[in-house]
């Protein structure tokens, strides 16, 4: 029976639940927002499925290799534009549902909630297109996959380094008709975070939003912005450093436990391919980079160098050194830190406007004098 005792040991990838022969476990939400496993002890029959395929308790061991690297975007601009960094996804899925396939990843609801879903024509793939910085739910999507593998389908499954061993635990096995795709990840905010900013802007521009992207390259790839088009024909756009739900994310004062102890974040991963965007790329690849979005492609299997050589007319690439292009300080290769006012934002999240919690994001004041005698310095 899988049994949470520390938040930081549930990833909330939900194979435990997806798994269970009785149906007797359900995601519940916690008092933060995130999703947990809750068991039904009296349906239980302590088959003990769910803590077999449990990613957090079972993590796989991987060889210490370096993988084949690239820098690389489409020379669709069209495509480039829509994509937050190079639209590499956009080509990889392209190519599975031309033969057929289904393609799942990351997509919002109607609600501007972010779940997991399965697509099998070029027109919903703009659902999944773009980064979404919020924690997604993975659903029934392990199973809806696994049943179109036992079809002959070929799937492409994208998700967080989490969810992607998630899925694998879950199926068991290894399918050649699997693609799998992981994303290099900062960490998961809260929906309940997400939410509370999104009615917080509605409040403020009067009017429901009906466009919302996280990436907009308005102002350049490297200054993203968050931009949100409002019903009444309001638009609200900001810089990433100006943003409010952008800096909760990236200051790590919203994010599940566990992306504090990721255990999934490496340079060798189970999945067939790792992509990203290329921080950095103007000192790897100067060649390659305009700052109108370069994603950065780790190939980890045979199934995932196919895919990205079937690619050579349609993108622009360039191999790099993977500990180069993705060295050991970057967060995508190691757990982010702890934000010291983490608790004392969430026991607030409920009882004041998200506008008022931006203040626990500041520095004390002896490391921001500490901060500009250095700067002083170096001028």
């Amino acid at each position: 029976m899988i049994c949470i005792n520390k938040k930081s040991d549930c990833c909330g990838c939900g194979a435990c639940v997806q798994k269970c022969p009785k149906n007797c476990i359900s995601m519940k939400k916690d008092v933060e927002g995130f999703l947990y496993p809750e068991v039904d002890k009296e349906a239980c029959v302590e088959c003990g499925l769910c803590e077999k395929v449990c990613p957090v308790i079972h993590k796989e061991k991987m060889e210490k290799t370096s993988p084949k690297a690239y820098a690389a975007y489409a020379k669709d601009t069209g495509m480039r534009e829509e994509s937050s960094s190079g639209g590499l996804f956009t080509l990889l899925a392209e190519q599975t549902l031309q033969k057929g396939g289904m393609v799942f990843g990351a997509a919002f609801d109607g609600n501007w909630q972010v779940k997991h879903t399965g697509v099998s024509d070029t027109e919903e793939l703009a659902l999944l297109r773009g980064s979404k910085y919020v924690q997604s739910d993975t659903k029934n999507t392990f199973a809806e996959a696994k049943q179109a593998l036992q079809q002959g389908r070929e799937v492409l499954f994208s998700g967080t380094g989490c969810q992607i061993e998630g899925l694998q635990r879950y199926l068991g096995k290894k399918y050649e008709n699997l693609i799998t795709i992981d994303i290099l990840c900062h960490g998961v905010p809260s929906p309940d975070v997400w939410e509370k900013y999104l009615r917080f802007q509605e409040k403020n521009f009067g009017s429901e939003a009906e466009y919302v992207t996280f990436r907009s390259k308005r102002q350049g790839w490297r200054d993203f912005s968050m931009e949100i088009r409002f019903k009444n024909g309001a638009l609200y756009s900001e810089t990433l450093a100006k943003d409010l739900y952008m800096q909760l994310f990236l200051k790590n004062i919203c994010l599940r436990p566990s992306c504090y102890d990721c255990r999934f974040k490496s340079l060798n991963r189970t999945s067939d391919l790792t992509i990203g965007d290329f921080w950095g790329v103007e000192n790897v690849a100067p060649a390659i980079d305009d700052d109108r979005g370069t994603s950065l492609v780790l190939v980890h299997s045979q199934k995932g160098m196919d895919m990205m050589q079937a690619l050579q007319k349609a993108v622009a690439f360039q191999e790099v050194d993977a500990e180069a292009a993705l060295p050991p300080s970057a967060e995508s290769r190691h757990s982010v830190a702890l934000h010291r006012n983490r608790e004392r934002f969430f026991r607030d999240l409920h009882h004041k406007e998200i506008d008022k919690l931006g203040g626990l994001l500041k520095d004390p004041l002896k490391t921001r004098v500490k901060r500009k005698i250095k700067n002083f310095i170096k001028k």
